[in-house]
């Protein structure tokens, strides 16, 4: 009798209690459209200030989204009465996303109105948690979660020069969570909560594609556009190997949270919901500066645009090796190195033109890769485990 070999990753058949439902994907839809308001916030931010508000409205945005990754997690939407809250939510989170540019200002109402919404349906549904001990922990998580809600609210009644005391003290309270450690109550299914997150960081992906079409719209039958373009998918499919094609890394990321112990809630908390967060806030980053790139490809860029390009492939490479980190896994230190050189190339976008930053950029993202292909090759080389007759 012949054995063969083990396959290289173990888990060859997804449970059903890991599957992603379509309803999760169907509510992340409207990520996209936060993405793209983020996105359109950082284009249009008059200088500093204008970066801080951009990124005062991610952090409360995905504290409360990332929240329903926890929730689906635990509450699966499979029946009717767990499928319409999601839905009544997800209403909620287009109506924030729409909202986003103005959130400071005309819209400030409409934002804080939606957002308790989503909170209420969020704490009410995962009342019904038959998971661990998670239907008593968000006991702990809904005061934060309404507080938040309700310095929103503060801070659209205050005059708009104050309005910032509202989103910073809204900011705050989810680190007095953090602080506090109430997310040890949590219990999860690791395998669905990573897929989750990978999803999402698809969709804020997509985002950088949409940022290529709507600058090059009209434009395609121009060479330099034509070229722009191409070499802006480069780019792309550059931070999309950075994470999804790195085979070793997968590997021990499968081996983690298949863990017969399970995944705590402080290491699901780091590595997922605050590590994805850093590498959607550098996909927001590189898509503002591809949307400068693309639009005229032939012009110089000034330093805000390049360097926002530049200084987000650098945080979507730290936001890897931070990820990899938090669930034991090194080895990918080499990311750090590249991501300092990727700022350093910056003022390439400044002296020659936009498309030059992309492509050296790319250049950049393909040396942090180098360590990554080589593992791959040298695995592919490893003699096959040896069979045993009987």
């Amino acid at each position: 009798m012949t054995t063969a070999a083990p396959p290289r990753l173990r888990r060859a058949v997804v449970r059903d209690d890991e599957r992603v439902r379509p309803l999760e994907l169907f509510f992340d839809l409207v990520f996209v459209l936060v993405v793209t308001q983020l996105t359109d916030l950082v284009l249009t931010s008059d200088g500093p200030a204008g970066y801080l508000q951009a990124l005062l409205v991610l952090w409360v945005v995905w504290w409360m989204y990332d929240g329903f990754a926890w929730l689906a997690n635990n509450v699966a939407p499979t029946t009717t009465s767990t499928r319409l809250p999601m839905l009544v939510a997800m209403a909620g989170f287009l109506v924030i996303a729409i909202a986003v540019p103005e959130a400071f200002g005309a819209d400030r109402w409409l934002f804080a109105a939606a957002y308790l919404l989503t909170g209420l349906v969020h704490s009410i549904s995962f009342l019904r948690s038959t998971l661990g001990t998670s239907s008593r922990a968000i006991m702990s998580i809904a005061p934060i979660n309404l507080a938040i809600c309700a310095c929103l609210f503060l801070a659209a009644a205050l005059p708009e020069r104050w309005r910032w005391v509202g989103w910073v003290l809204a900011a705050a309270l989810p680190v007095v969570s953090f602080l506090r450690g109430v997310e040890g109550g949590f219990t999860l299914r690791p395998a669905h909560f990573a897929e989750r997150h990978r999803l999402m960081l698809i969709i804020a992906l997509g985002e950088s594609v949409l940022a290529i079409g709507t600058s090059a719209g009209g434009h395609l039958r121009e060479v330099h556009y034509l070229g722009a373009v191409l070499l802006s998918v480069v780019l792309i499919a550059m931070l999309w190997w950075v994470h999804f094609a790195d085979d070793a890394s997968l590997e021990r990321v499968e081996e983690v949270v298949e863990r017969p112990e399970g995944m705590s809630g402080r290491t699901a908390l780091i590595a997922f919901s605050l590590g994805y967060l850093v590498l959607v806030a550098g996909l927001i980053l590189v898509a503002a500066g591809l949307h400068e790139a693309v639009r005229d490809p032939t012009r110089r860029l000034d330093a805000r645009a390049a360097f926002t390009m530049a200084a987000g492939a650098a945080t979507y490479l730290v936001g890897n090796v931070a990820y990899l980190a938090r669930l034991g896994i090194g080895g990918r230190r080499w990311f750090a190195v590249t991501a300092a050189l990727a700022v350093l190339v910056a003022p390439v976008g400044m002296v020659a033109t936009g498309t030059a930053l992309v492509a050296t950029l790319s250049v950049v993202l393909g040396l942090a890769l180098v360590p990554v292909v080589r593992d791959q090759r040298s695995r592919a080389a490893m003699p096959e485990a040896p069979t045993t007759s009987g």
